[in-house]
């Protein structure tokens, strides 16, 4: 296919002022020839001549001009410096109208309809490009800004109601323990003297987990807050470099599991990547299938088109169909005996770095669970 050809507004605008003047020339040369005829200039160069013998003849008119054709010519003139400046006039406001309607008019009104409708925050639309000219690229720079303007409105949504879900998740699980401590606090102050030292000193422990319990909620909400600020910086590093660091961590933290971990990124030299981002997903999802492991854990490394893919298995009962649509949610906690001390928020921490990281994460079955963390290189 052949390039489209862009069009130019002042190469339209030289194009009709060229219309303009040729239609004020002929016009003005029809006006001369016209004074012309209504004031017979023509006839009154010639006079008629009646010879001594009775003959006629037409003859030039001599030097001396007649006062009335003087009076003739000096209307003539008079009609010509009145009619070819309004005809001119004339020629070029209608050529401007055509080329205002034709070249301007719609652009100008979908720009204002535009602007008004951003004015007001009404971003579900979209500016129409009429031409391929200066106000077409104007119009699509508006388009563009609109767009940019709606994700970044629907970004900003997003984040204020996932806020809402999190202080309401983060208010539900608070009213426990909280219930727990008021109600060991008031029957310490009501049975104290009453009370054997053995049953206080079992109500002071109760308390100091569910106080130790209130720390950690407090903590784990302060690295939510702290993951929306994180900049990820890519850099490029080795594939060896980056295998050992995986195979350390694993073997760290998998002590009480097989840890096993295939790598089939040997056709590439480096990865491009955000280390610190990647080795805290993957310390989480680790962490993660520990809990629920039977025996193992398999971690494979793999690259596909532009990902770096981290996929971790564990023999362990695998995820529930309620897991599946809720495990990355904050504060969703599987049913498990270590759920006191899990707050739910390990798979969710880890979709929002994978989406920073401009990937993505999915959890499936395949003889126990399955996690893929996907990062873009």
């Amino acid at each position: 296919m052949g390039k489209i050809k862009r069009k130019s507004l002042k190469r339209d605008f030289v194009k009709y002022f060229l219309i303009c003047t040729i239609f004020i020339l002929i016009g003005s040369l029809l006006i001369g020839s016209l004074a012309e005829k209504m004031f017979h200039l023509d006839a009154m160069e010639y006079v008629l001549f009646v010879g001594e013998k009775g003959n006629v003849e037409i003859r030039k008119r001599a030097e001396s001009i007649s006062e009335m054709y003087v009076l003739l010519l000096d209307m003539a003139d008079l009609f010509q410096c009145i009619v070819i400046p309004l005809w001119s006039l004339m020629c070029i406001v209608i050529c401007g109208m055509i080329f205002y309607r034709r070249k301007i008019e719609k652009p100008v009104a979908i720009l204002s309809e535009a602007s008004e409708n951003i004015s007001n925050n009404r971003l579900d639309f979209s500016v129409e490009v009429p031409e391929k000219n200066e106000l077409g690229d104007l119009c699509l720079s508006f388009e563009k800004m609109r767009a940019a303007l709606q994700d970044n409105n629907l970004e900003m949504w997003r984040q204020v109601e996932e806020r809402k879900r999190l202080n309401a998740a983060f208010a539900h699980d608070l009213r426990t323990p909280l219930t727990v401590l008021k109600g060991q606090s008031e029957m310490i102050v009501k049975y104290a003297p009453k009370m054997s030292e053995e049953k206080i000193v079992s109500t002071a422990e109760m308390m100091k987990r569910h106080i130790i319990r209130l720390e950690n909620y407090v903590d784990t909400m302060n690295n939510l807050q702290r993951l929306e600020d994180i900049e990820v910086t890519k850099e490029l590093i080795e594939v060896k470099e980056f295998e050992k660091q995986l195979r350390i961590t694993g073997t760290a933290i998998c002590t009480e599991k097989d840890f096993t971990l295939f790598q089939n990124l040997s056709d590439i030299q480096n990865v491009k990547i955000d280390i610190s981002v990647v080795m805290q997903v993957y310390e989480n999802l680790l962490s993660n299938a520990l809990r629920y492991a039977k025996t193992k854990i398999e971690v494979t490394v793999d690259r596909h088109n532009e990902f770096l893919m981290l996929i971790i298995a564990d023999d362990g009962t695998g995820f529930t169909s309620k897991d599946l649509s809720n495990a990355m949610k904050p504060f969703y906690r599987a049913e498990s005996k270590s759920h006191n001390e899990h707050f739910g928020m390990g798979l969710n921490i880890c979709k929002i770095l994978c989406e920073k990281h401009g990937g993505y994460i999915q959890i499936s079955n395949e003889n126990g669970a399955k996690v893929i963390a996907a990062f873009k290189e």
